[in-house]
């Protein structure tokens, strides 16, 4: 809003600009809401909230305060987790190059594949 040259001004109700001021038209009382109570709602019977559950599952010895920041943290990066091997891959979102100078590819024979990891 700065950018603009906007400045509201609760006192006198109003949006303050360099043409002129814009009256509020009306307050609205909010009620405040639990964001966790309505992701998890939206997020009851998703595959990551599934996930999620199995890992915290897993930490039978951490405290109840460990294992409530660790639920805070999954919820958060939630859209980026992958339940399937599906999810994972290549992406075309971010490119780099690995600047090597003037060094020749190093040439190495390919390694044998041991006996109990041959497709049989």
């Amino acid at each position: 809003m700065r950018y603009h040259g906007c400045t509201p001004d609760p006192t006198a109700g109003c949006l303050r600009m360099r043409q002129g001021n814009i009256p509020f038209l009306r307050f609205h009382a909010v009620t405040p809401v639990r964001a966790e109570s309505s992701q998890s709602q939206l997020m009851a019977h998703h595959p990551v909230q599934e996930a999620m559950e199995k890992v915290l599952s897993s930490e039978q010895d951490s405290s109840g305060k460990h294992r409530s920041a660790l639920a805070a943290i999954l919820r958060e990066v939630a859209d980026v987790l992958s339940t399937s091997d599906e999810g994972l891959g290549r992406t075309s979102v971010v490119r780099h190059a690995i600047h090597t100078g003037d060094a020749k590819p190093v040439r190495c024979s390919p390694r044998r594949i041991p006996y109990h990891q041959r497709a049989q």
